[in-house]
């Protein structure tokens, strides 16, 4: 908190406030605090601007490693813990200098790396609080993918595994792309295809898909255009969420815009900034926020 503390001792120094909100402003602004040549002068009224623009932000950050601390309960000790120690195995693998020239000194690597950190617990919390209005929309899925550029090997893929054999092995031994892993998916998941989403929120079914053919127009050396197919097949193993619950909060909060969880938690604990300018900054940057 020490540099909030210190942007706001400034602010104190330098404003009076009226009674009404989000609005504050300096006694005297127009005292000049320097001039330069050519009667350029510099004064509180500028200097109040520029803190207010630079520290909005960092301002924002600090009340949220607060928020993560005191109210969400995340063991800030622990991040800084290992903080220090990935510093001391950089340190003694003479990487101490790096670290200064990229962020400019120790403690400024030491803040990022927490700041990291504290972000991700928070996302981890956006999503515990969420929770069943983010899977209801996200309609995640748990299941394996196998992938063929012939149809018959998908083919006898479905039909191994329906024979007793497991989905790894089925893949494995019919050429698919690649082995087949155990993976949660939602329903916006650039990964997958329109034709798998589509398969998925067609049906219900648990266990062994039916092939699903994607459809590509590839063009050769002479620009003649053909299509060409790609053959999968799903091992859907759960539906229900609460099976992979901790495996869905794991992703959504890595895939969740650190703007997301910056506005959710301001919002949802009422933070405030008591200048129009600083209030309007934050409320640009995390829209939503009043």
């Amino acid at each position: 908190m020490k540099k909030i503390i210190t942007v706001l001792f400034v602010l104190a120094l330098l404003c009076g406030c009226s009674g009404n909100d989000h609005y504050s402003y300096p006694e005297n602004g127009n005292d000049v605090l320097f001039s330069g040549p050519n009667n350029v002068s510099y004064t509180k009224n500028d200097l109040y601007k520029s803190l207010k623009i630079a520290n909005g932000e960092a301002i924002a950050d600090d009340i949220l490693d607060n928020i993560a601390m005191q109210i969400e309960g995340i063991d800030i000790d622990a991040m800084y813990e290992e903080a220090d120690s990935i510093i001391e195995t950089y340190q003694t693998l003479g990487y101490e200098s790096y670290i200064i020239s990229s962020y400019g000194s120790i403690d400024a690597y030491r803040k990022t790396y927490v700041s990291s950190l504290l972000l991700s617990e928070l996302s981890k919390e956006y999503v515990k609080e969420n929770f069943d209005t983010l899977s209801a929309d996200k309609k995640p899925v748990q299941m394996q993918i196998a992938s063929f550029a012939n149809i018959e090997d998908a083919q006898q893929c479905i039909d191994d595994a329906n024979n007793g054999s497991t989905f790894d092995m089925a893949a494995a031994n019919n050429n698919a792309a690649s082995a087949p892993t155990s993976n949660v998916y939602t329903d916006d998941d650039a990964s997958l295809v329109y034709e798998v989403k589509e398969y998925l929120n067609s049906t219900d079914t648990i266990g062994i898909s039916p092939i699903i053919t994607y459809t590509t127009s590839v063009q050769d050396a002479e620009g003649n255009y053909s299509d060409s197919n790609t053959y999968y097949v799903l091992n859907v193993q759960s539906r229900n969420v609460e099976d992979f619950k901790d495996e869905f909060i794991e992703l959504l909060a890595a895939n969740t815009s650190s703007d997301t969880v910056k506005q959710y938690f301001l919002s949802t604990h009422q933070i405030e900034f008591f200048d129009q300018d600083l209030y309007e900054f934050m409320a640009k940057t995390y829209e939503g926020m009043e």
